[in-house]
Protein backbone atom coordinates (compact mmCIF):
# COMPACT_ATOMS: atom_id res chain seq x y z
CA UNK A 1 0.00 0.00 0.00
CA UNK A 2 1.41 3.09 -1.17
CA UNK A 3 1.19 5.91 1.96
CA UNK A 4 0.57 9.46 0.62
CA UNK A 5 0.32 13.09 2.48
CA UNK A 6 -3.33 11.82 3.69
CA UNK A 7 -2.35 8.41 4.71
CA UNK A 8 -0.15 7.96 7.91
CA UNK A 9 1.27 4.69 8.72
CA UNK A 10 0.86 3.68 12.17
CA UNK A 11 3.58 0.67 13.50
CA UNK A 12 3.97 -1.16 16.65
CA UNK A 13 7.18 -3.65 17.09
CA UNK A 14 5.83 -6.36 19.90
CA UNK A 15 8.12 -8.46 22.33
CA UNK A 16 6.56 -11.67 23.88
CA UNK A 17 7.78 -11.11 27.52
CA UNK A 18 6.31 -14.12 29.66
CA UNK A 19 3.40 -16.11 30.03
CA UNK A 20 0.65 -14.18 28.39
CA UNK A 21 2.73 -10.42 28.74
CA UNK A 22 3.98 -8.62 25.65
CA UNK A 23 5.84 -5.33 25.61
CA UNK A 24 5.48 -3.30 22.99
CA UNK A 25 7.15 -0.14 20.93
CA UNK A 26 6.11 2.77 19.19
CA UNK A 27 7.41 5.76 17.94
CA UNK A 28 9.98 5.40 20.61
CA UNK A 29 7.75 4.55 23.66
CA UNK A 30 7.18 1.04 24.92
CA UNK A 31 4.26 -0.46 27.12
CA UNK A 32 3.22 -3.44 28.56
CA UNK A 33 0.05 -5.66 28.09
CA UNK A 34 -0.45 -8.12 30.54
CA UNK A 35 -3.93 -10.09 31.92
CA UNK A 36 -4.99 -11.17 35.38
CA UNK A 37 -3.56 -13.63 37.03
CA UNK A 38 -6.97 -15.85 36.80
CA UNK A 39 -6.70 -15.64 32.92
CA UNK A 40 -2.75 -16.72 33.07
CA UNK A 41 -1.32 -12.80 33.67
CA UNK A 42 0.79 -11.87 36.20
CA UNK A 43 -1.45 -8.51 36.65
CA UNK A 44 1.78 -6.03 36.14
CA UNK A 45 -0.05 -3.88 33.25
CA UNK A 46 -3.48 -3.38 31.97
CA UNK A 47 -5.05 -6.14 29.18
CA UNK A 48 -5.45 -5.36 25.98
CA UNK A 49 -9.40 -3.98 26.65
CA UNK A 50 -8.14 -1.62 29.50
CA UNK A 51 -5.78 -0.09 26.45
CA UNK A 52 -8.44 0.30 24.27
CA UNK A 53 -10.79 2.04 26.60
CA UNK A 54 -7.82 4.53 27.50
CA UNK A 55 -7.48 4.86 23.50
CA UNK A 56 -11.17 5.49 23.54
CA UNK A 57 -10.91 8.31 26.11
CA UNK A 58 -7.92 9.48 24.65
CA UNK A 59 -9.07 9.86 20.93
CA UNK A 60 -12.31 11.52 22.14
CA UNK A 61 -10.33 14.30 23.79
CA UNK A 62 -8.06 14.80 21.10
CA UNK A 63 -11.07 15.15 18.44
CA UNK A 64 -12.68 17.03 21.08
CA UNK A 65 -9.79 19.82 21.44
CA UNK A 66 -9.88 19.74 18.01
CA UNK A 67 -13.27 20.66 16.89
CA UNK A 68 -13.97 23.05 20.19
CA UNK A 69 -10.64 25.21 18.92
CA UNK A 70 -13.31 24.85 15.31
CA UNK A 71 -16.35 26.16 17.19
CA UNK A 72 -14.96 28.40 19.43
CA UNK A 73 -15.96 26.29 22.39
CA UNK A 74 -14.26 27.40 25.43
CA UNK A 75 -13.74 25.07 28.27
CA UNK A 76 -11.79 24.85 31.59
CA UNK A 77 -11.86 21.15 32.65
CA UNK A 78 -13.15 18.33 31.01
CA UNK A 79 -13.42 15.22 33.10
CA UNK A 80 -13.99 12.05 31.57
CA UNK A 81 -14.95 8.32 32.61
CA UNK A 82 -15.17 5.23 30.86
CA UNK A 83 -16.88 1.64 31.28
CA UNK A 84 -17.50 -1.23 29.03
CA UNK A 85 -19.21 -4.46 29.48
CA UNK A 86 -17.75 -8.05 28.17
CA UNK A 87 -18.95 -11.58 27.78
CA UNK A 88 -16.04 -13.31 29.06
CA UNK A 89 -17.84 -16.40 27.59
CA UNK A 90 -16.67 -15.01 24.11
CA UNK A 91 -13.39 -15.06 25.00
CA UNK A 92 -13.55 -18.63 26.52
CA UNK A 93 -15.48 -20.11 24.21
CA UNK A 94 -18.14 -21.05 26.29
CA UNK A 95 -20.97 -19.13 24.40
CA UNK A 96 -21.57 -18.03 20.69
CA UNK A 97 -21.10 -14.32 22.13
CA UNK A 98 -18.71 -11.68 21.04
CA UNK A 99 -15.47 -11.45 22.99
CA UNK A 100 -15.24 -8.03 22.74
CA UNK A 101 -17.33 -5.16 24.28
CA UNK A 102 -21.10 -5.51 24.34
CA UNK A 103 -21.76 -1.45 25.39
CA UNK A 104 -19.31 1.50 25.95
CA UNK A 105 -20.51 3.95 28.43
CA UNK A 106 -18.76 7.48 28.18
CA UNK A 107 -19.57 10.11 30.64
CA UNK A 108 -18.17 13.44 30.43
CA UNK A 109 -18.94 16.69 32.13
CA UNK A 110 -17.39 20.02 30.91
CA UNK A 111 -16.56 22.93 33.19
CA UNK A 112 -17.85 25.50 30.48
CA UNK A 113 -20.23 28.83 30.52
CA UNK A 114 -20.96 27.77 26.92
CA UNK A 115 -24.35 26.53 26.35
CA UNK A 116 -25.58 22.75 25.87
CA UNK A 117 -26.69 23.49 22.50
CA UNK A 118 -23.05 24.59 21.66
CA UNK A 119 -21.75 21.18 23.57
CA UNK A 120 -24.39 19.36 21.11
CA UNK A 121 -22.59 21.17 17.97
CA UNK A 122 -19.42 19.73 19.11
CA UNK A 123 -20.85 16.38 19.99
CA UNK A 124 -22.08 15.65 16.65
CA UNK A 125 -18.77 17.00 14.80
CA UNK A 126 -16.40 14.55 17.88
CA UNK A 127 -18.84 11.37 16.44
CA UNK A 128 -18.68 11.96 13.39
CA UNK A 129 -14.19 12.89 13.32
CA UNK A 130 -13.44 10.46 16.37
CA UNK A 131 -11.72 7.50 15.04
CA UNK A 132 -12.12 5.03 17.83
CA UNK A 133 -15.68 5.86 18.38
CA UNK A 134 -16.23 4.69 14.52
CA UNK A 135 -14.09 1.59 15.52
CA UNK A 136 -16.35 0.54 17.54
CA UNK A 137 -19.59 1.74 16.46
CA UNK A 138 -18.64 -0.07 12.82
CA UNK A 139 -17.93 -3.01 15.36
CA UNK A 140 -21.54 -3.06 16.26
CA UNK A 141 -20.41 -2.07 19.91
CA UNK A 142 -23.36 -0.04 21.32
CA UNK A 143 -21.96 2.99 22.66
CA UNK A 144 -23.84 5.38 24.97
CA UNK A 145 -22.00 9.21 25.06
CA UNK A 146 -23.30 11.26 28.11
CA UNK A 147 -21.92 14.62 28.14
CA UNK A 148 -22.94 17.76 30.15
CA UNK A 149 -21.85 20.57 31.71
CA UNK A 150 -20.97 21.20 35.22
CA UNK A 151 -17.99 20.70 37.84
Amino acid sequence: MTVTSDLRKIEVQTKWKKNVQTEHFVRGFQFLVDEPSKIGGDNEAPTPLEYVLGSFNGCLLVVIDLVAKELDFQYQDIHINSFAIVDRRGLFGTADVSPYYQTVVNEIKFETTQTTEKLEAVKELVIKRCPLYNLLKNAGVEINLNWSIGA
